[in-house]
């Protein structure tokens, strides 16, 4: 059993007027009865329940008028979270003391939700409470953790009473204040100070997963599986992330006349990190891969080595704002399946690498743009470096833009076969292509008005998209 807290609400009824008391008829005549009649039916259209400003007051009061607490009043809140763990359904079936607004420029409270995931393969939920024009200044933060076994139904409950609690003080200034209760449900026996535990696997966590798909049809047919097994452990001075995968991909297509055409992909390989905290500020590390890969012609691509790290911003800051740069030398050694470019199967090669990255997630937006390069050191010619990120702002009310992509300049391909490919290699993307530059970009404008309330929740015709056409 656990412990949880419950925001229990409740909301006025509207109730009707009584109905008009009939008057006394002495004499029962004909036109007596037609007024009896139409006294009926007015009594009738009386007692249908109106809007509470259009009920007029009783003929003799007993109770004093009541202050309007309907739900126009309530507290406008805005939820920006990118977890797809965020079940805004649910959330505004069980939170309906709030008025959910779709921009942040209606709310009163932002309640704005970053995640990270954890050295036991969970998940770390940062909410920041950040008060509106009314409650300007004001700002909350906690924390809240999820097992990586966590059903999706435990984790949206887990959310939604952590979004209960951090609203409880801006409700409690709402009209609405007066039919809001805050209950504690205790465990039976449980203690006020949480007890000391040992962990058996000294926070090893261990993780094997195997995932595959085949599909096809007349003349086509595809194959892909994928293999993954890892151990991490993760503390405050420590971490350590050990990884191995195998992936395989086959597509193979009918060119007809009875010629195939099959595309092969495999690739496979580990990788271990060592990171050791130094500072608030500060880390070093090393890193240990080796790797097959049919596109990019190597039978075997080994790596070594060291690298430090600085953030300007403190670590702890990370789920609001990081600014790091890191820097890495090792050690390359390629051994190729044909023969390169450069007329070599095999080589040993010193690098460096070079990174600066800045992300931000605040109420107008998020940012996260990174600056890269990596250069072979026998000769300063093969580099690579490159500008890639994205940008969504908010702009104003209703409209946001988002905004994405990375450049790079290529000048390392040292893996290049040597020879021709045919087409329908090159179509097929079998292996990789010469080139000196890549591109990627995207972008997106988005604007939306109307009202600016969205608590409504109504799941009706919500299965039906599997019977579509193509």
């Amino acid at each position: 059993m656990c412990s949880c807290v419950v925001i229990d609400v409740s909301l006025p009824l509207l109730v009707a007027p009584p109905a008009p008391l009939a008057m006394p008829v002495l004499r029962m005549t004909v036109r007596a009865s037609r007024l009896v009649i139409a006294s009926a039916v007015l009594s009738a259209v009386l007692v249908r329940p109106l809007p509470l400003a259009a009920q007029g007051a009783p003929t003799t009061p007993t109770t004093p008028a009541v202050t309007d607490t309907s739900q126009s009043l309530a507290i406008k809140v805005y939820l920006d979270c990118q977890s797809a763990r965020c079940d805004y359904d649910f959330l505004r079936d069980q939170l309906r003391w709030v008025n959910w607004v779709r921009d942040r420029l209606f709310a009163d409270v932002l309640l704005l939700v970053t995640s990270l995931r954890t050295g036991s393969g969970g998940t770390e939920y940062t909410v920041a409470a950040l008060g509106g024009e009314k409650y300007r200044g004001r700002a909350d933060t906690t924390v809240v953790f999820t097992q990586p076994n966590d059903a999706d139904d435990v984790v949206r409950r887990s959310l939604a009473r952590t979004f209960s609690l951090m609203l409880a003080p801006y409700a409690a200034k709402s009209p609405l204040a007066s039919k809001i209760s805050l209950i504690y449900a205790a465990a039976p026996g449980t203690q006020a100070s949480p007890k000391n535990t040992k962990d058996r696997w000294n926070f090893w966590v261990y993780r094997v997963s195997v995932n595959g798909y085949a599909n096809g049809e007349k003349q086509s047919r595809f194959l892909n599986t994928f293999f993954n097994t890892s151990a991490n452990r993760v503390t405050a001075d420590w971490k350590i992330n050990i990884n191995a995968n195998f992936g395989y991909d086959q597509s193979q297509f009918d060119l007809g006349g009875g010629e195939t055409f099959v595309n092969l992909q495999r690739n496979y390989g580990g990788n271990v990190l060592l990171v050791k905290s130094i500072s608030d500020h500060v880390s070093a590390g090393a890193t240990l891969s080796a790797q097959y890969s049919d596109y990019f012609n190597q039978r075997l691509n080994a790596r070594v080595a060291g690298a430090v790290e600085y953030n300007v911003f403190p670590y702890k800051d990370f789920t609001r704002r990081q600014l790091t740069a890191q820097y890495q030398l090792g050690m390359a050694a390629f051994q190729y399946k044909e023969r390169t470019l450069y007329d070599l199967m095999s080589e040993q090669r010193p690098l460096h690498t070079g990174t600066v990255a800045w992300s931000s997630r605040q109420p107008w937006g998020n940012v996260n743009v990174n600056l890269f390069g990596s250069q072979y050191l026998h000769d300063l010619a093969f580099y690579n470096v490159g500008l890639g990120g994205n940008v969504g702002l908010r702009i104003a009310k209703g409209l946001s833009i988002n905004i994405g992509g990375n450049v790079s300049r290529v000048k390392d391909q040292l893996y290049l076969r040597r020879g021709k490919l045919d087409d329908n290699q090159i179509i097929a993307r079998q292996q990789a292509l010469a080139t000196n530059f890549r591109y990627f970009g995207n972008m997106g404008v988005s604007y939306t008005f109307g009202s600016i309330f969205n608590t409504i929740v109504n799941p009706r015709f919500g299965g039906s998209r599997g019977g579509e056409f193509q």
